[in-house]
């Protein structure tokens, strides 16, 4: 069994202005920071044996802020990214409520024009957590999306339901999972 600890990002200007961000890379607000700063005494206890982050700035700030040199060092791939909006990407929520585009962004196969449906991001990060799945206690630096998908797809959430669970900026959420879980979960969602 090992632990996983998935924790969301800080802040970031997107979520203060209320717009989507997905793949585009924006910084931590003020607030963000201090989040991540704060975000330090809760992870003190915590001995993983590897620290990932996503290559976006909001989570690997987050992590830099929030492990501040701690062993081990974070790395960071671009398979942890957040789920990739498309033409929806710098889109303010209240403009994308006013039609049907939130039904489809919280849908389970629902895609945004040139984005990707949660099914789309949970394959995407399942094939990397697969990749990485070595019975090792992880600490992983993401986003919202990517962390309700896998969280969800873990506690054998309902996948139309799996878009509507909310994750707080900091919220740290851990799981025991079992070595091999993420590639039964891959190929399941293969089918």
């Amino acid at each position: 069994m090992a632990r996983w600890w998935f924790v969301r990002h800080g802040q970031s200007v997107a979520n203060a202005g209320g717009w989507l961000s997905g793949h585009r890379d924006v910084a931590l607000t003020a607030a963000g920071v201090e989040q991540a700063r704060a975000l330090k005494e809760v992870l003190r206890p915590l001995t993983p044996d590897r620290v990932l982050s996503s290559d976006l700035e909001r989570a690997w700030k987050t992590a830099a802020l929030a492990w501040d040199h701690r062993l081990p060092p974070y790395r960071r791939t671009p398979h942890l990214r957040e789920r990739a909006l498309g033409a929806w990407e710098g889109m303010a929520v209240a403009d994308l409520a006013k039609g049907d585009a939130m039904e489809i962004l919280w849908s389970w196969k629902g895609r945004p024009p040139n984005g990707e449906s949660h099914h789309d991001l949970s394959l995407r990060v399942l094939r990397y957590l697969a990749e990485v799945d070595d019975g090792k206690d992880t600490l992983i630096f993401a986003h919202g999306g990517l962390i309700r998908c896998v969280v969800g797809l873990v506690d054998g959430r309902p996948l139309e339901q799996i878009g509507r669970d909310k994750i707080a900026n900091v919220q740290v959420v851990d799981r025991v999972v079992p070595p091999g879980t993420w590639g039964k979960l891959h190929r399941a969602l293969e089918r």
